[in-house]
């Protein structure tokens, strides 16, 4: 049988192994033994298997010329060719974007307008009418000597029509109405709140003051000129915040604006109208 160990070529021992066995030619058993005798040099000692070879590194070098930072000439069109599949892929996701926004958009639009027609072919609402009955005038004698400061105290009555047979209105707080000479603010008041139905007329008195109004001696000389000829030009805007109710639809919040030019005779007590006109606009998407 041939030793598995492998030893160097110039220290391999020399051995035999001698059996102690009779002339049969068998194997002892028990009783023989068996002698190994090593011949391994002067030292005795038996030959060590060299340590294993350390693993090969293997280091390449690349001249600098060679180090591309860029696609070589070869896979320029293969760069080219995932470049321009990359943009399509972006701008395929943003023209889904917006065909998906534009759709949403047109839908909700297509909705309101749905609605908004059958609420005006069933309801068929109409803007109400504000008309300036009357105002009077007190604390406002620009005929006094060495006076431009003043407090007036304005008036007025206005008559609200509903023509609505199946809508009634609802004016909200937070209202404002103004009393004005040539843009200059003379006196500030709000609209009553209160309810009114259907097919409905009302009257209401409005007070609208001023405090401590001082008024240019251009301005106080052009008034009193005015009161003189017995034509004395004041605007009244109102900002009403309203709400309508059409049977179980209630709508949110807008805004009804007035807008009256008045001509009075004098600036006192029994004042009467010479020349009034109104208009009224609806803001209905706009809040107060």
């Amino acid at each position: 049988m041939a030793d598995p160990r492998v030893y160097p070529t110039d220290n391999r021992p020399d051995y035999h192994v001698d059996y102690s066995s009779d002339m049969s030619g068998e194997m002892p058993r028990g009783g023989g033994q068996t002698r190994y005798n090593y011949s391994s040099g002067s030292s005795g000692e038996m030959p060590r298997q060299p340590d294993p070879k350390p693993p090969k590194h293997h280091v390449v070098q690349i001249p600098k010329d060679q180090v591309f930072r860029t696609p070589p000439p070869e896979n320029a069109r293969l760069q080219k060719i995932y470049a321009a599949r990359a943009a399509r892929k972006r701008n395929r996701n943003c023209f889904c974007f917006f065909k998906y926004l534009l759709s949403t958009i047109l839908t909700i639009v297509l909705v309101v307008a749905i609605v908004a027609v059958v609420f005006f072919l069933f309801y068929k609402p109409k803007i109400p009418k504000y008309t300036l009955s009357s105002m009077t005038v007190k604390n406002f004698n620009v005929s006094a000597p060495n006076t431009l400061t003043f407090s007036p105290d304005f008036e007025a009555i206005v008559t609200a029509d509903n023509p609505n047979s199946k809508i009634s209105i609802y004016y909200e707080d937070n209202s404002d109405i103004t009393v004005s000479y040539k843009d200059v603010n003379l006196a500030n008041g709000a609209w009553p709140k209160f309810h009114q139905p259907e097919k409905n007329v009302t009257e209401l008195v409005v007070s609208v003051k001023g405090s401590g109004i001082r008024l240019s001696e251009s301005l106080h000389d052009d008034i009193l000129q005015n009161e003189k000829n017995g034509a004395v030009p004041l605007n009244l805007d109102m900002k009403v915040p309203v709400k309508i109710k059409a049977g179980a639809i209630s709508t949110w919040t807008f805004n009804v604006l007035v807008s009256c030019d008045v001509t009075l005779d004098k600036l006192a007590a029994g004042s009467t109208i010479v020349d009034k006109s109104c208009s009224v606009k609806v803001h209905a998407f706009n809040k107060f």
